[in-house]
């Protein structure tokens, strides 16, 4: 293994690297999706999105708290110049991935069983089957990402994500096009084709991951390897990883306990809805339904026993936009976690409390325009991306409650790693934990009631969020003392977004159609920039850690982006 010169990034350099390869991670998943989807229809969306939603919260109560517990461990470690700790971390963390890759593999298959051969419906185990392997292998790509992230180098978390997303785009797309043309359009399929790319994009991007750590190491020294104390023992490695890891899984969740609790509790409801008011569903969507029957004829009408999979193919659809935002801003908690830890440990309150700030503004800039933007071009925006009708009908509505939603996720899932990071991993848990109790609470009563049915999960997605955003940003206060500048790091972007918004009211050129969509979304993050520029939003700090920051602030000074 050969020892390079380290180098360590800051919070906002980190962040622009995760940033630039989750906005290229999101464009290729997008060029993968939404092909896909109108390829599947909306009921093998709903096959599709069924296993996804199944598998992802067991993958992250399986994976994610343990990356963040070994980044959080290892920053500690690396501060207090304890190399062989580091790197006992990485030695420890792929023998706990092990076993619980191997739980996680065999939880999925219990899951898959009690919710589908119990069910009857044979159908909907094609893809949980597919995916269920990447469980087992996804454990070496999570290891070395929360090894990588503790040493506060994103260059391989990044990379490793835009392989694997170029795996599920090729392979995936590539599997469900021929499957589909093979089988005369089977959707059940079609789908499990997709899956088994998105698994062989997850195993090439660990053994990336592997290679990259092989062949170019870590960074640490040889000489301050060998003049570094001597490690914990194992066990103590094993119990102080693991104590920090099983709250924070949990936590974790935030960003897939709402596709869990859809997957398990509104599918039930809507078969129920099916069940007992199938006529006044086809009446309510009559013009989806016939949009189905005509376009889909090699798979037959559209009979009751796939119609709670159509709706959930829908809200599957309207879900992964308003998904776009957590997912975005998650990578800031990620960034923001090895330093926050780091200044936290060295009771430096003045850059905890400026890399704290940076976070929430950061979120802030992001979530802002584009919940705002799903509330005012929810229709259109389906109806941009997708062909059918029922993403228009169905879909859009759904979008603008996740709009909604979006801003608030979108704060709330970086101020999770905040409070992990500062070792309040059980308050971000119980934070979690009553968003999740609303969430249940919520879809039980909205999703029942036919005249909302499948939108009452939007509903309850949104109550969540309001309940974990709040819980947590009262908590960061109370824990850190700090004061944050709300008017500068919310306010400011929140009027910017509203202001993008009633952009998109001033133009109304809907006669357009999708061109006149494009054109509204360009004139308002245009609009949005110049009132943030306006309102003086950027200050020099979040400028200079930036990659060339140096010459990008004098390019900001120069035209006046920053006053």
């Amino acid at each position: 293994m050969q020892n390079n010169k380290r180098k360590q990034q800051s919070f906002e350099y980190g962040a622009i690297i995760l940033l630039c390869s989750t906005i290229l991670v999101k464009i290729i998943g997008a060029v993968f999706k939404i092909p896909l989807s109108n390829l599947l229809g909306e009921v093998g969306r709903g096959y599709f999105y069924r296993a996804y939603d199944i598998f992802n919260p067991i993958y992250t109560l399986a994976m994610a708290g343990l990356p963040i517990a070994v980044s959080k461990v290892v920053a500690e470690h690396f501060s207090a110049g304890r190399y062989k700790d580091v790197r006992q971390s990485l030695t420890v963390t792929k023998k706990i991935f092990t076993i619980t890759g191997l739980i996680a593999f065999v939880l999925m298959l219990v899951i898959v069983y009690f919710l589908v051969f119990l069910n009857g419906n044979i159908e909907q185990s094609y893809s949980m089957f597919i995916i269920a392997p990447a469980l087992l292998f996804c454990c070496v790509m999570s290891a070395y990402r929360g090894y990588f992230e503790g040493l506060r180098n994103m260059y391989p978390t990044a990379i490793s994500n835009i392989i694997e997303s170029l795996g599920k785009l090729i392979l995936g797309l590539g599997f469900a096009f021929a499957i589909m043309n093979v089988t005369g359009g089977n959707e059940a399929l079609g789908a499990a084709g997709a899956m088994l790319g998105i698994v062989i994009g997850g195993a090439a991007s660990a053994v990336f991951l592997h290679c990259r750590y092989k062949l170019k190491g870590d960074g640490i020294t040889k000489s301050e390897y060998d003049s570094s104390v001597q490690s914990q023992d194992t066990k103590t490695a094993i119990k102080a990883i693991i104590a920090i890891a099983v709250p924070v899984a949990l936590a974790s969740l935030a960003n897939t306990v709402t596709s869990f609790i859809d997957v398990v509790m509104v599918n039930f409801q809507l078969d129920n809805l099916v069940d007992n008011n199938a006529d006044f569903l086809r009446k309510m969507y009559e013009k989806s339904i016939a949009d189905y029957n005509a376009t889909r004829q090699l798979n037959g009408f559209l009979n009751d026993d796939k119609l709670s999979a159509f709706l959930y193919g829908v809200r599957g659809n309207a879900f992964t936009l308003y998904n776009l935002i957590p997912t975005i801003t998650s990578v800031l908690g990620v960034s923001a976690l090895p330093v926050v830890a780091s200044a936290w440990k060295k009771n430096n309150f003045a850059s905890l409390n400026k890399n704290i700030e940076s976070t929430i503004k950061l979120a802030s800039i992001i979530s802002m325009p584009a919940g705002i933007g799903f509330i005012f071009l929810g229709k259109n925006i389906m109806s941009l991306l997708y062909s059918d009708v029922a993403s228009y009908e169905i879909g859009g509505p759904m979008l603008q409650i996740y709009g909604f939603a979006a801003i608030f996720a979108g704060l709330a899932i970086p101020l999770i790693n905040i409070l992990q990071a500062i070792g309040k991993e059980k308050i971000s848990l119980l934070n979690v934990a009553y968003g999740a109790v609303i969430k249940v609470i919520v879809n039980f009563i909205f999703v029942s009631i036919p005249q909302l049915n499948v939108k009452g999960a939007a509903i309850g997605t949104l109550a969540s969020y309001i309940i974990i955003f709040f819980a947590n940003f009262f908590s960061v206060i109370k824990f850190t003392k700090m004061k944050p500048n709300v008017f500068n790091i919310i306010f400011k972007p929140f009027f910017a977004g509203v202001c993008c918004g009633l952009t998109t009211l001033i133009l109304n050129i809907n006669f357009l159609g999708k061109f006149g969509t494009v054109i509204e979304i360009a004139v308002s993050a245009i609009v949005y920039f110049i009132i943030l520029v306006l309102f003086n939003t950027f200050s020099p700090d979040d400028v200079l850690a930036l990659p060339k920051g140096e010459k990008v602030l004098k390019a900001f000074i120069k035209f006046k982006i920053i006053r």
